[in-house]
């Protein structure tokens, strides 16, 4: 026993050793193997927390800004969501700092130096330091009541008063030694080889915590909770169209002129979007007031992996009790959450389940009819695979004359982050002009294949374009996939069709994922026509006898729309490959 143990310790020994080593610091011609700082810059760079200047150099003697303070203490905590506030003017929209400094002010570990600014290329003295980690300690919830001895420097008059508990505080706890064995020099800049020390020693401080374990009580949703993801216009909307509530459900304008009636006036005017989701209020209580609280959700009882699911800012409802908003949940679901605290505390979990609804509705800030094609069940009695293929209104106008359905930063965010969408798929002939500023978001990969309306997808030109797009649709290599046109109406009405009748869905199904287009801030739709007698050329039953006509002897429209399809050039392997990712067992 002794012996295997002698040897662990010689094992450990050497690990040590070559941790210790400053791998990185080789790296910079700034920062040779002989300087005192290089094995600290080395950690700090290992670390992730420090970075060099570029043509590699670490520059050691420069000064730390105020903007690559906050970066490198936002760096440490994990770079946390921060959404972006213009609070100061001098802190644009995407700087590399942008983020950490709206982190910083709002979890108080830095004011602005005026109202207005927050002057990030300032450089920092050490007496700022110091205040600056004494404030981020606290933030973490650690004691800071340790004091030194100011009387040892020479120099400890010169403190600002602001910053006299801060630096008795680094220097007993070892963060700041003096610059000399009897000066501190406190108004002295801070160099990045200094703050990459103190980074180093921070790590090594074993800080007493002032409450090691929060009680938490989880509120809502309860243990065994099934709920809706539907908000309760959609659900009204849904129990209508089913259940034939609606007095003429053929009548174009009977779905239009009910959500303008007196129960609901949710168009432009009012600036509702009756597209969005429920949005399921999480509460809960702790005993613990830090100031980092974060809900965390899974579909895994052991929380291996997040949901694909949005979860809004934590809000203090009153004193103990905390709120957020969570949105985007899938159909039929079972998901795990609970609240974690300070990066130590963490509640038990609870479990809740959400509905078998009609459809799964899709909420991104800014946008507008965005569903996910997915979570319902078809002729067969089979379930659709959910967050595979999303259909919705275009996420940026290129004219600006309906800001309301464009996608702000944090939508953008959302649908490359928490819905993690590979492919953006483009339906608009106009977008061949150039007239959007289109781009590749977050990596996401773009194509433009333009869509004709519903019967022009059988002729011509249309057809051509029906095929290109096909080709992108049907590749599940692509997924998980976005698709849209202007409205996410017509033109992403009529893929979505194609698609819904490939997967056997009912005829009424394939109605309603395109009359449900009326609950959002763009016009009525009815499958029957927005206006027009039923043999109108809008009518999308003229789509469903057309394909009909052109194959009289096939019996389904399923059979129909995917003989049309080989027809044009989209190999049957493909369109079973599609067919057997989509539709679950």
């Amino acid at each position: 026993m002794k012996m295997k143990l002698r040897i662990a310790a010689v094992i450990l020994a050497a690990v040590m050793f070559v941790l210790a080593v400053p791998a990185f610091a080789s790296d910079f011609s700034d920062v040779k193997g002989s300087r005192w700082s290089a094995e600290d810059v080395a950690y700090a760079v290992e670390k992730g927390y420090m970075n060099g200047t570029g043509d590699g150099k670490f520059s050691p003697a420069a000064a730390m800004t105020r903007g690559m303070v906050v970066t490198v203490l936002y760096r440490r905590e994990g770079s946390p969501r921060a959404r972006y506030s213009p609070e100061f003017t001098d802190v644009p929209e995407n700087a590399y700092y942008t983020s950490a400094v709206i982190w910083a002010k709002n979890a108080g570990i830095v004011n602005g130096t005026s109202a207005t600014t927050f002057s990030p290329s300032a450089n920092v003295t050490r007496e700022q330091l110091a205040a600056m980690l004494m404030r981020y300690t606290d933030f973490l919830h650690y004691t800071t009541r340790d004091r030194a001895t100011r009387g040892a420097f020479t120099d400890s008059g010169a403190i600002s008063s602001y910053a006299k508990d801060a630096v008795a505080w680094a220097v007993k706890t070892g963060l700041i030694t003096g610059t000399t064995d009897t000066t501190l020099s406190p108004g002295s800049q801070a160099s990045r080889e200094q703050f990459a020390a103190i980074l180093r020693r921070y790590d090594g401080v074993r800080f007493e915590h002032i409450n090691r374990k929060a009680k938490f009580e989880l509120l809502c949703p309860a243990e065994g909770d099934v709920i809706s993801v539907l908000n309760p216009l959609q659900a009204t909307f849904v129990r209508r169209f089913y259940m034939g509530d609606f007095d003429d459900p053929a009548n174009p304008s009977a779905v239009y002129d009910w959500l303008a009636g007196s129960d609901s006036a949710v168009f432009r005017s009012g600036g509702h979007n009756p597209s969005y989701p429920a949005m399921i209020n999480f509460r809960w209580t702790c005993d613990d007031p830090v100031r980092i609280q974060t809900v965390e959700i899974s579909e895994d009882e052991d929380f291996s992996a997040k949901a694909d699911v949005t979860i809004g800012n934590v809000f203090s409802l009153t004193e103990g009790v905390y709120s957020c908003n969570v949105t985007n949940f899938r159909l039929g679901t079972t998901y795990y959450w609970r609240v974690r605290t300070d990066f130590r505390s963490v509640s038990d979990p609870q479990s809740f389940t959400t509905a078998w609804d009609r459809y799964r509705p899709i909420y991104l800030e800014g946008g507008t009819n965005i569903r996910d094609i997915g979570g319902r069940v078809n002729a067969e009695g089979k379930r659709i695979r959910q967050g595979a293929i999303f259909r919705g209104a275009e996420p940026e106008c290129y004219d600006c004359g309906e800001p309301n359905q464009c996608l702000t930063a944090e939508g953008r965010r959302q649908m490359a982050q928490d819905l993690g969408i590979k492919t953006r798929l483009d339906l608009q002939e106009e977008s061949l002009e150039g007239l959007h500023m289109q781009g590749e978001w977050y990596g996401i990969e773009y194509f433009v294949r333009p869509c004709g309306h519903w019967t022009d997808t059988l002729y011509g030109t249309g057809a051509e374009w029906l095929k290109e797009i096909m080709e992108v649709a049907l590749d599940t290599s692509k997924y998980p996939l976005y698709f849209h046109c202007h409205a996410g109406a017509d033109r992403t009405g009529t893929i979505g069709a194609y698609l819904d009748i490939l997967l056997g869905m009912d005829m009424e199904d394939v109605m309603f994922n395109y009359d449900v287009t009326s609950l959002s801030i763009v016009y009525k739709r009815s499958w029957y026509g927005n206006g027009e007698e039923d043999e109108g050329d809008s009518s999308r039953v003229q789509f469903i006898k057309a394909l009909a006509e052109k194959y009289p002897d096939l019996a389904t429209p399923r059979e129909q729309v995917e003989e049309y399809l080989v027809s044009l050039g989209i190999e049957r392997e493909k369109i079973e490959a599609f067919r057997d990712y989509m539709i679950l067992d």
